[in-house]
């Protein structure tokens, strides 16, 4: 193996540790305790293509119902994240969806949340196709 393909190894397993762990995710150190008691969970997860790859610069909004839409971008591994809404909004009232030009949104996948704990973020995947 040469130097040039350990570095460019080295540097994917880097991308793809720190996307599992969600530590890019907007961009920033994601961490459930940034927000105040007042907010409820964060939301958070990746938009990624057909085929499974990132999808940059896609807007993801979170609604909650007709009142209120917190919006954002994906950053270059296609994470993102959106501060949460107050504690009493219940994450089941919140739908994310995520759009980019040339693209239209054919999936939209939550991780199921654990009954009997307190929720702290919720994870949420959407999967754009390429409109041709």
């Amino acid at each position: 193996m040469t130097r040039q393909t350990r570095f460019f190894c080295l540097l994917a397993c880097l991308a793809l540790a720190a996307a599992a762990s969600g530590a890019l995710a907007g961009g920033d150190a994601f961490e459930p305790d940034d927000h105040s008691p007042d907010e409820g969970p964060a939301y958070f997860g990746f938009v990624k293509d057909e085929r499974g790859a990132p999808v940059r610069d896609a807007k993801v909004s979170a609604s909650y119902q007709t009142s209120l839409t917190l919006v954002t971008r994906t950053n270059a591994t296609g994470a993102y994240k959106v501060r949460g809404f107050k504690k009493e909004i219940s994450p089941n009232d919140v739908t994310i969806t995520c759009a980019k030009d040339g693209y239209k949104q054919i999936r939209v996948f939550r991780r199921p949340l654990v009954k009997g704990k307190p929720v702290r973020s919720v994870e949420t995947e959407c999967r754009l196709q390429r409109v041709k």
